[in-house]
């Protein structure tokens, strides 16, 4: 969750305009993606909106100040004068809310969940976005992997041929040795200029994740070629340290999602008390203060002001059961979010549930593929030298080989398959 934090809060500026130019590694791509993405920014839009809004029922609770000038014809009677003429006046009222039995309160704290809820779906959204692009960032590594084997094939078909068209030249071999080779490296050529367009492809719905095309499209992957059945990779795997119940536990009071749903009950609540509240009187303290002016020729009744202030108290008796409708909606979006919230626990615990499974599964789909792998390099190497010594026919040779390159494909697609399946725990448990 930390590490979450430090992508969010100090990666903001490092990408900006100072990208590496020659590779990306999957930080680096997070970060960026915090920096430039436009659901990261609608969401702190939408944050800042809810802080707006929640500064606006603030100014309940403080003095409320107005001033207001007339001028134009008046009509004054006093005992036996009345008098024509035109005026002007000018005059100031304030008032301040002293108690309304949880109406405007009711409201500030209503605003102040709804803004903490906009909080959570902000690290929701980050939360969201770091899973992204983590899962296409390794889908273009698993893609460029892809690439090496079927590079692998063709080099194992070209090699093929040119041996089949020695046995053929001195007779060991029959010319269908030949035309069966020559199909076969077209296919895996195929094979290849396929995974290229899917590399591309991928590359691109990287990009779209990052809502950037870092250097103008002109860097590369923090990549290097694998010999899978060289290097015992697997013991720098990440593992997984704790069992799936701790993970459901860390989940509940780590995601983000399950938070919001909180804050957003916690506002219809207060949106229960606020409304209930308009059943009972608001008791105020309020004054003004009227200067005005005529042309009249009287002095007593050339000028003059008025002032007066004290204690109001208004009561709605009856709002045409307005009341009673609101307070009954804002119940049910109560009972509605708890609903909500027990719904939300439910989806939670089958999503760590999952992923947890995805990587156990995965990491077995490692060890299981890499001794297919194993095995059938040594079942291809065995098939090359029966069929060089007569001893097996050309089909038996091609199923070998098609076997140990679909072991390398399946090897790879598990590897890169566990970082996603890691990521995807990641974000199930809210880390």
């Amino acid at each position: 969750m930390a590490q979450k934090f430090l992508y969010t809060f100090v990666a903001m500026g490092i990408f900006a305009g100072n990208l590496i130019a020659q590779t990306v590694n999957v930080d680096d791509a997070i970060a960026i993606a915090l920096t430039h993405s436009p659901d990261i920014n609608i969401s702190k839009s939408d944050l800042e909106a809810a802080k707006a809004r929640e500064s606006f029922q603030t100014g309940d609770y403080l003095p409320q100040i107005n001033a207001s000038v007339i001028a134009g014809k008046s009509n004054l009677k006093v005992g036996d004068y009345n008098l024509d003429g035109s005026g002007l006046m000018g005059k100031i009222s304030a008032s301040q809310l002293i108690y309304d039995f949880g109406k405007t309160g009711g409201k500030m704290d209503a605003s102040k969940q709804e803004r903490l809820s906009y909080e959570a779906n902000l690290k929701q959204t980050i939360a969201q976005k770091i899973l992204e692009v983590k899962t296409n960032y390794y889908n273009v590594l698993k893609a460029k992997s892809i690439i090496d084997v079927n590079k692998k094939d063709v080099e194992l078909q070209k090699e093929q041929l040119r041996r089949s068209k020695r046995y053929f030249e001195t007779g060991i071999k029959t010319i269908i040795d030949v035309t069966d080779a020559q199909v076969r490296l077209t296919q895996a050529k195929l094979n290849l200029n396929n995974s290229t367009y899917d590399l591309k492809l991928q590359k691109a719905i990287f990009e779209q994740s990052l809502g950037y095309l870092p250097e103008d499209g002109t860097y590369d992957f923090k990549y290097q070629t694998t010999d899978w059945l060289q290097e015992d990779f697997k013991d720098a795997l990440p593992k997984v340290s704790s069992d799936v119940a701790s993970y459901i536990k860390f989940a509940y009071e780590h995601r983000h999602e399950l938070a919001q749903a909180r804050f957003l009950s916690k506002s219809a609540s207060a949106k229960v008390r606020s409304y209930q509240g308009e059943y009972l009187p608001s008791l105020y303290l309020a004054g003004d203060y009227a200067k005005f002016s005529t042309d009249e020729n009287d002095p007593l009744l050339h000028q003059g002001s008025q002032w007066q202030a004290g204690a109001v108290l208004n009561w709605n008796l009856y709002a045409g059961n307005k009341t009673n409708a609101s307070v009954a909606a804002a119940k049910q979006e109560k009972l509605k979010t708890e609903s909500q919230i027990a719904k939300l626990k439910l989806q939670i615990k089958r999503e760590v549930v999952q992923a947890y499974l995805g990587v156990k599964r995965t990491n077995d789909a490692i060890i299981l593929s890499e001794s297919v792998a194993r095995a059938s390099l040594q079942k291809f190497n065995q098939a090359q030298k029966r069929y060089e010594h007569g001893l097996s026919d050309y089909i038996e040779l091609q199923d070998a080989r098609q076997g140990y390159i679909q072991s390398l494909n399946n090897l790879v697609r598990a590897y890169y398959d566990y970082f996603i399946a890691l990521a995807q725990l990641d974000y199930a448990t809210g880390k």
